[in-house]
């Protein structure tokens, strides 16, 4: 048998690598998950200049709105619990994915 042959040999019998989707599920979660914590600090600064703008403007607008406390009072309520929700569900998720 010739070097040529037995190359030939060598490479027909050699199968190409199975596809994995459970390692490529894994890996596109970890990219996913990697991604959403990049945007959410890309946000972080524009967040805290919004709250130092409303901080500032607070004396300004603080006498106008003071008949709107009791409207937004609920609204505010609602959002905190809908910001602990959320807060608690990223936090399980992560929890239990990472196992």
């Amino acid at each position: 048998m010739t070097p040529e042959q037995k190359l030939a040999v060598l490479f027909a019998a050699e199968a190409p690598p199975a596809r994995d989707y459970a390692f490529q599920a894994g890996v596109a979660q970890r990219i996913a998950v990697r991604r959403a914590w990049l945007t959410v600090a890309a946000l972080l600064p524009w967040a805290i200049a919004a709250m130092a703008v409303l901080w500032a403007l607070a004396p300004v607008l603080g006498p106008a709105t003071e008949g709107l406390v009791e409207a937004v009072e609920p609204l505010a309520v609602l959002l905190l619990a809908a910001g602990v929700a959320g807060a608690g569900a990223l936090w399980l998720s992560r929890r239990f994915s990472a196992g």
